[in-house]
């Protein structure tokens, strides 16, 4: 066993990272990003956490602290922070053979190759690597598992004389001292209420749980509570996952910054989400087998209040963005009820199956030859969407007056400005990662 053999990256207060890079005069002040409709606090830079202010309060509740001590607000921007991540994932990918993108801002790669003589210096270079190609910090840890990975990287995190990268070694992750740093609930595969339960059994820390027995995690929690054990025990349980692999489900949402009443305003962002789903879903090379649409009045709107979802199961798996916003708004049509105040929407996609698998279910030749076509077109206007601008091409229903304003568009009174684009740069040679399948160690 290698106590070297997985690390794990973690970009530094991403999307907060992602403004500043986007904007730099934001590099010597205090920044926060808030979610969807500019409603609760997502990303603070370090000055604002030492300031109490948590991930997920409401932003109105810390709108005047927040004023008061100059931080500057920035609305969400996914466009720009999945941009900004692609990067990121690409300067770590040229260190490494086997990467697994964990998130928006983690990833966790291998090691285990023989160029790698100190793996300290080595995630310290790729550290280096993604501030000088995409500027953006991160903080690396180096361990046997994925789950010791976690901690390592929150203990550099919060320790600056690691310098934002540290190993954790047998003779660290087997003592009791260095473990009772981290609660359960900080430990990766442990929720809410596994720790919870673990606090009525006495175990608080993590030094506490690797001292149970395994029958007795098996008996009083589950598997997965049993690989978190071997995992902070040193001994892997979840190898890197470098498949891309397609989603099970897509859904694609939204809450409304102001109420929607007609039947008309609420069923254009439903198609418009269902235009958004099928890009995902052609993207992914999956035909979907269902599709669910749901509509909703505030929750807090209790003497209004209305939700309904309906679905509807393809004869035959599709991915057109017409067959899929025809069902759309049949379901629509049946579960709309006039009267009331709408503030949320949105469509699910599910029960996938591969696109070349999906035609072939088809029973009829002409069938098939149709929905070879339908695809093809409908791949060319992805293309030409990703290359010019999203939306250049999109069904003649979606097209508004240019006077018409989107209720639903989501609320962004701090929107961040435009990332310019990168060009392409390679890293110095010596220390990008060459794949020879010999490297690799036993």
């Amino acid at each position: 066993m290698h106590d070297r053999s997985i690390a794990l990256a973690d970009c530094n207060n991403f999307f907060v990272s992602c403004e500043r890079r986007a904007d730099n005069s934001l590099d010597h002040c205090p920044v926060l990003v808030l979610s969807s409709n500019d409603g609760c606090v997502i990303s603070r830079c370090n000055e604002v956490k030492k300031m109490g202010i948590k991930i997920g309060i409401p932003y109105f509740k810390v709108k005047d602290l927040l004023a008061h001590n100059g931080v500057k607000i920035r609305s969400t921007n996914m466009t720009l922070y999945q941009k900004i991540s692609a990067e990121v994932m690409a300067t770590i990918r040229q260190f490494s053979d086997t990467l697994e993108i964990y998130s928006i801002d983690e990833c966790f790669f291998s090691l285990r190759i023989n160029s790698v003589k100190d793996p300290l210096s080595y995630c310290r270079k790729i550290k280096e690597a993604v501030w000088k190609e995409s500027r953006i910090p991160i903080s690396v840890g180096i361990a046997p598992t994925k789950t010791l990975c976690k901690l390592a990287v929150e203990y550099a995190k919060k320790n600056e004389e690691t310098g934002g990268v540290y190993w954790l070694q047998r003779d660290q992750y087997s003592n009791s001292e260095f473990m009772s740093r981290f609660d359960c609930s900080a430990i990766w595969g442990i929720g809410r209420k596994s720790s919870d339960k673990l606090l009525k059994y006495g175990v608080r820390k993590a030094s506490d749980f690797i001292k149970k027995d395994e029958m007795w995690v098996k008996k009083n929690f589950n598997i997965s509570a049993l690989y978190t054990l071997w995992e902070l025990k040193g001994f892997p349980a979840h190898g890197i996952d470098s498949g891309e692999k397609p989603p099970k489900s897509i859904m694609v949402s939204r809450s409304f910054g102001t109420a929607i009443t007609t039947y008309e305003e609420l069923l254009d962002p439903l198609l418009c989400f269902t235009v958004s789903a099928g890009k995902q879903l052609r993207k992914a090379k999956q035909m979907a087998g269902k599709l669910s649409v749901f509509i909703s009045t505030s929750r807090f709107n209790e003497d209004n209040y209305y939700a309904n979802s309906k679905e509807i199961s393809f004869d035959n798996p599709c991915c057109t963005d017409s067959e899929l916003m025809e069902c759309t708004e049949a379901i629509f049509e049946e579960i709309f009820m006039p009267g009331y105040e709408y503030k949320k929407c949105g469509v699910i996609l599910s029960n996938f199956v591969d696109v070349s698998a999906g035609i072939q279910t088809s029973l009829f030749e002409e069938k098939r030859c149709e929905d070879e076509k339908n695809l093809r077109v409908a791949s060319a206007v992805d293309s030409i969407n990703n290359k010019f601008k999203q939306g250049i091409i999109k069904p003649a229903s979606l097209f508004e007056a240019p006077d018409q304003e989107k209720k639903w568009a989501p609320k962004s009174e701090f929107h961040s400005k435009k990332v310019e684009k990168k060009e392409d740069s390679s890293l110095p040679d010596g220390i990008r990662f060459q794949n020879h399948s010999e490297d690799f160690v036993s």
